[in-house]
């Protein structure tokens, strides 16, 4: 059931007054019940103290029976005679004696026997005409030490009769004649008369438990004398102890003038029997008064918040949508202030809702639409599309070398440049195309058309791409900017809005990798050198764990004819599904990934335990070039490492080559020219590879500490037959041995490049011609020829 406001008002508020009128009550419960269980505990005390009174009485009561019979002169006659134990019968009082004896038994129905003990001949005469046998010994006694050391009565501990096997106890009272003590008298109470001789005591739920001054349990009806053991009860005071899951008040005295002890407990139902009366009564109280003001409230809260619900609803419109509202309350209290906000508030939610629905489609840059917009669009569009007889075309536009004009000139000037790169495109967009920015420097444009109309999209696209070949007026400043597209289209590239976008993302990938500022449309070939590129990127991560590298030499020639061999360490790949990889096909790879790291460090490793192994097997080399990246030259601590690699293999810096290209050079001169100088240093030879097909600088090559230069083998191919090639080289080779350096030819597959090669002097070739690659037992097997 859904409660309305004014329901939910009503319960809060019930729950509040509920809740202080229940902490009144539990307070005034809880202050009412300490003084009646004070009160209570006052009474207990009192009754329990007329309790043991009662009982020392009835024992009392006893005694006195003993006690007066003691002082009666029959009796101090009797005594008197002094008659052996075989002689007392015939005593002329004995009769007398035994009806006193036989009285006092029948008026005390609790008691098991009346004896009268004579001290000097050892016996002892009882009710019924008994009397001891020989072996009686009155010192033997159990109740005879304590009544010796007492001038009146004496209550003896429990002990075991010797005649009757009872557990007993005894009332004694010593006879005395001339200030003689010359025997006792005596009741004997055997401890299951004792029930008989309390329960009379036990009245209004009171139980009891007697305990003899040595310890010994002389009643204890319900066996709670182990709690009060447990709960170390004080005498005088009432303590609340508990037994189970019941719970008692019990008090523990001293039974004046017998040594015994007396506890007196009474259930707490009981005892607190006028505290549940009054709770039964305040409760009942306490219910009406609370129903009394609940309806009050309830009447008083309805009155008030009666236009609560019409608010309500009024909410509810905002909630679907809704922001046109009046409710048109006039009251002037809290209510109509609370109509009043909700009026504002749904205009101003209107206003909001307008501008976050902007933001959320719209770049806050170029205001253009957005990434959501875009594919929100395309979405709709390929719901809509008659694949028969339309296409979508979806187009990236990326703005070439942006980074470098961001870095340059400052995110503001690069943040202007993309609000009017986002004009000028949108001049040339054709009809029914949505344009927005996907994010950075990437744009997008999405174009719905006829198949027919396919020359069309190429001839806008054209017409897009050209717009850029007019410079941008960027903060008073003229840029030139190009960009690179590409191109997908749907349905014949892609069924889906995610593969439409990664086609045309992989055509943009390849417009960049072929020179940038041009366009290219999405084709098969693009992905599957994506994917082929995703395979090695991830065979990459593997194989040299999996042990897929192998390295394999290929020897230089000195073609002065001396004996020095020399060799360059070349890496293989053997992809466990691709077969033999190029180094060109992973080795860019590895360096975009930064796995070129770990590659190189494992082919300067694998080429120092080579040459180890050379060495001791007697086998004579020069050097061995490794091929070394950009990346890994600029490591800060490459070259430290590479010296613990050599000491490590104990072998000779000069033994070690490092082959950089120039594109090391060019992108960071300083840096490298350093770092080549502190290898220099330590007897590491340098080689330039590749030089003449990069940005070769002559003033780096003249300032770069370098041994070796490296001719391409692009410039060998043909030179034989091409003057110009000759020319090129010979131009390389004089100025390298001007220099300084030796120069080494690349790519000899052909005696006659060898000729040409010897007449310019060049100092050492390596090729085909000379041998092949070699993995290193066929490289010791050639060494050794």
């Amino acid at each position: 059931m859904k409660l309305g406001i004014n329901s939910k008002v009503v319960l809060a508020m019930s729950l509040v007054v509920l809740s202080t009128m229940l902490i009144i009550a539990f307070y005034s419960h809880s202050m009412t019940k300490d003084l009646l269980i004070d009160q209570a505990e006052q009474e207990l005390a009192i009754k329990n103290e007329n309790v043991k009174n009662t009982v020392i009485a009835t024992f009392q009561q006893k005694g006195e029976v003993i006690r007066q019979l003691a002082s009666i002169p029959v009796i101090e006659s009797f005594m008197s005679a002094n008659d052996k134990r075989e002689d007392v019968r015939a005593n002329k009082d004995y009769e007398w004696v035994q009806q006193a004896l036989m009285r006092a038994q029948g008026n005390n129905a609790d008691v098991q026997k009346v004896w009268l003990s004579h001290m000097a001949n050892s016996y002892f005469i009882a009710d019924h005409d008994q009397v001891s046998d020989a072996s009686y010994s009155i010192q033997e006694r159990h109740w005879y030490q304590k009544a010796s050391e007492t001038d009146g009565l004496s209550f003896s501990s429990l002990y075991t009769d010797y005649v009757t096997k009872q557990r007993t106890v005894s009332i004694v009272h010593p006879i005395v004649l001339n200030q003689k003590r010359v025997g006792y008298f005596g009741m004997d109470i055997y401890l299951d008369n004792l029930a008989s001789l309390l329960q009379p005591i036990e009245k209004d739920g009171r139980k009891l438990i007697l305990v003899s001054d040595q310890g010994d349990v002389l009643y204890d009806a319900e066996n709670m004398w182990p709690v009060f053991q447990e709960a170390q009860l004080e005498e005088r005071g009432v303590t609340k102890i508990q037994k189970e899951k019941a719970s008692y008040y019990a008090s523990f005295r001293q039974l004046d003038g017998l040594g015994w002890k007396i506890g007196v407990y009474v259930p707490e139902e009981i005892l607190l029997q006028p505290l549940t009366t009054y709770e039964r009564s305040i409760v009942g109280i306490w219910t009406v008064t609370i129903g009394i003001l609940l309806m009050a409230l309830a009447f008083l809260l309805h009155y008030f918040l009666k236009d609560i619900p019409l608010i309500v609803r009024q909410i509810n419109k905002i909630k679907h949508g809704d922001y046109s509202i009046n409710i048109g309350i006039k009251q002037k209290d809290e209510v109509g202030e609370i109509a009043l906000a909700v009026e504002q508030m749904a205009l101003q939610i209107e206003n909001q809702m307008g501008e976050l629905d902007y933001q959320a489609n719209h770049d806050s840059l170029t205001g253009l639409a957005n990434r959501y917009a875009i594919e929100k669009g395309i979405g709709k569009w390929i719901d809509e599309i008659d694949v028969a007889d339309e296409m979508m075309v979806v187009v990236f536009l990326d703005l070439d070398q942006f980074k470098h004009i961001n870095d340059s000139k400052g995110h503001a000037y690069g943040d202007e440049l993309l609000i009017e790169v986002g004009k000028r495109i949108r001049e040339w967009l054709p009809d029914n195309s949505l344009f927005g920015r996907f994010g950075g420097d990437e744009f997008i444009i999405v174009i719905r058309a006829k198949k027919a109309a396919i020359h069309q999209i190429h001839e806008s696209l054209q017409q897009v791409h050209e717009s850029f070949a007019n410079t941008f007026l960027i903060l008073e400043q003229h840029v030139y900017i190009t960009t690179s597209i590409g191109v997908s289209i749907y349905p014949t590239d892609a069924q889906s809005m995610e593969e439409l976008l990664i086609d045309a993302d992989t055509a943009l990938y390849h417009a960049k990798e072929s020179g940038r500022n041009c366009i290219h449309f999405f084709n098969r070939d693009m992905k599957e050198q994506i994917e082929k590129e995703l395979v090695l990127k991830d065979g990459l991560r593997q194989a040299l764990v999996y042990k897929e590298f192998d390295l394999h030499y290929q020897p230089q020639l000195d073609m002065s004819g001396g004996k020095r061999i020399s060799m360059e360490a070349l890496i293989r790949w053997k992809h466990p599904e691709l077969g033999m990889v190029s180094p060109a096909d992973y080795i860019p790879l590895a360096e975009s990934t930064g796995q070129i790291i770990a590659i190189g460090d494992w082919v300067i490793v694998t080429s120092l335990q080579m040459i180890k192994r050379a060495i001791q097997q007697g086998i004579d080399i020069e050097h061995v070039a490794v091929n070394v990246s950009a990346i890994q030259l600029r490591e800060a601590d490459f070259v430290d490492k590479l010296q613990k690699k050599l000491a490590y293999y104990e072998i000779e810096p000069k033994l070690l080559e490092i082959e950089i290209t120039e594109s090391v050079i060019i992108d960071h001169p300083e840096e490298t020219i350093r770092k080549l100088n502190e290898l220099k240093r330590i007897g590491i030879q340098i080689a330039l590879d590749d030089f003449g097909t990069g940005y070769s600088s002559l003033n780096y090559l003249r300032t770069m500490p370098i041994d070796r230069v490296k001719v391409d083998r692009s410039f060998i191919q043909r030179i034989e037959k091409d003057n110009i090639e000759q020319a090129i080289l010979n131009t390389i080779v004089t100025l390298g041995h001007s220099l300084g350096f030796q120069i080494v030819a690349e790519g000899v597959e052909e005696e006659a490049q060898l000729q040409v090669l010897h007449d310019m002097h060049v100092d050492t070739v390596q090729g085909y011609y000379y041998s092949k690659p070699l993995d290193e037992e066929s490289l010791f097997d050639f060494l050794r020829q």
